[in-house]
């Protein structure tokens, strides 16, 4: 797309992704009609323009506030919400002083709060004689009027994004670039991708002093002919196993894979898990947000943290995902610059395997797995994908729940069953660096039984700790 901002002489490039029509992912060739979703949840982005820390609250429409996020200044954070649904900002420990309130109505995603305009209603934003209080403006530090000028750059630049995909942009622009690992493609439903990977399945575990944790160069391991795989005796004979993604859905990209894990690798993780103690999970405000909360109406799973040199076996997970993702394995641990001089950083671009536990009546409502990044962080990182990787299936209910996917033939969300050792990809930005709305997703009740899963997720560029 090509653009001017107003206030401004030069025309500037961007190569925004523009989701296909909906008849492009069927193979029939016919017209198709886009259905519309009876989900009508979103992605609310709340960007506080001013030099104050502000707290954002959901109003509950009883004279009440619930807590969102820790909003700091010239900063956005960001919750799944619905039309009607009202917020406001207000300094913390001082919820009654409110400087803001916005009410989101359908297909807006962004919302600001700008104290140097003239009023406090975020639609003049739309007018074109609309004007800034520049006498207070000039009053901000210059590192602050740097962040306010970026994001209200940002603003602006979304408007133009939306005009040409229909679309607005939650990531920030030009700090925010397209990512740098590979996408597969998901260009029709049903669409299969192959990948090899010499990660191949353990069919016997192996005894437990050969599943203790691993070193640093342990974990730096190549595979040549000179270093083979370690523990081979106890994994398949094969030499190499092959992966089969099938498309789920186009948008969001999600993809299927079968038979990722083993029974014996299941076992392995579960027998880990039992021996842990499961916290109970706890939910972050998206973006900038300096608490956590736990909230049982959002998310009633237990989980705990797995590192990928606590056995063998997990950091063999972690390699067979980097062949799926087609990133290169280093990339997913800290490393020595020698290894990837090309990579201007030495930080892992995964976190540890998060292992979740639901119970009867548990679940994980609608939510986003990405955030938006203070604006410190240079190149803006962000969570990339997500890897699913089911570890039972004796259960009801407990799908993997994809309410806004594309289609023209239902309605309703796109649901995923629990499959013992299936893995599911999909990804929370688009080619173009701006995130994905479409990759909403839930955990649906447990109605009997327990669910057991892992959840892998890989950041684009580096995973920013804290």
């Amino acid at each position: 797309m090509n653009f001017t901002l107003p206030g401004e002489t030069v025309e500037e490039t961007f190569m925004a992704y523009v989701t296909p029509h909906v008849s492009t992912f069927y193979k029939d060739d016919s017209e198709r009609t886009l259905k519309k979703m009876q989900w009508k949840g979103l992605a609310g982005k709340f960007v506080n323009l001013s030099p104050q820390t502000l707290v954002l609250n959901w109003d509950d429409g009883r004279g009440g506030g619930v807590y969102i996020a820790t909003a700091a200044p010239f900063e956005a954070v960001s919750t799944a919400t619905f039309p009607g649904h009202k917020f406001y900002l207000a300094p913390e420990g001082n919820e009654e002083d409110i400087k803001w309130r916005c009410t989101v109505t359908p297909n807006q995603n962004v919302y600001s709060y700008d104290p140097f305009t003239d009023d406090d209603d975020d639609s003049r934003r739309n007018n074109p004689n609309f004007k800034r209080n520049v006498r207070s403006l000039d009053k901000l530090k210059k590192k602050q009027r740097t962040k306010y000028d970026i994001q209200n750059r940002n603003l602006e630049f979304s408007k133009e994004y939306k005009k040409v995909t229909g679309r607005e942009y939650l990531s920030v622009w030009p700090l925010r670039p397209a990512p740098m690992h590979k996408m597969w493609n998901a260009d029709y439903f049903g669409q299969q991708h192959w990948v090899a990977t010499p990660e191949t399945h353990y069919i016997e575990l192996p005894p437990t002093k050969n599943l203790n944790k691993m070193s640093s160069a342990e974990l730096k391991r190549r595979l040549d002919d000179s270093d083979p795989r370690p523990l081979a005796q106890y994994r398949s004979p094969e030499p190499i196993l092959n992966l089969t993604l099938t498309v789920l859905s186009c948008a969001p990209r999600a993809f299927e894979i079968k038979n990722f894990l083993s029974p014996i690798e299941v076992d392995h993780i579960v027998h880990m898990a039992t021996g842990m103690n499961l916290p109970v999970s706890s939910t972050s405000g998206g973006g900038g947000g300096t608490k956590r909360s736990t909230d049982s109406t959002t998310r009633s799973s237990r989980n705990s943290w797995v590192k990928r040199n606590r056995s063998p076996i997990l950091d063999t997970i972690y390699r067979r995902t980097a062949d799926l993702m087609r990133i290169d394995e280093a990339l997913l641990r800290e490393r020595d610059v020698e290894e990837r001089p090309d990579v201007p950083f030495k930080s892992t671009a995964a976190e540890e395997l998060q292992l979740v536990h639901y119970g009867p009546g548990q679940q994980y409502t609608p939510h986003h797995d990405f955030a938006h990044p203070p604006l410190r962080e240079e190149k803006q990182p962000a969570r990339f994908a997500t890897v699913l990787l089911y570890l039972n299936e004796d259960l009801k209910g407990g799908a993997t729940s994809f309410q806004r996917w594309q289609n023209s033939e239902s309605g309703e969300a796109l649901n995923v069953i629990p499959e013992v050792g299936k893995a599911v990809l999909f990804y929370s930005l688009l080619p173009d660096g701006n995130m994905d709305d479409f990759s909403q997703h839930a955990a649906t009740p447990v109605i009997e039984g327990e669910k057991w899963l892992i959840n892998l997720w890989t950041w684009d560029p580096k995973f920013v700790f804290g």
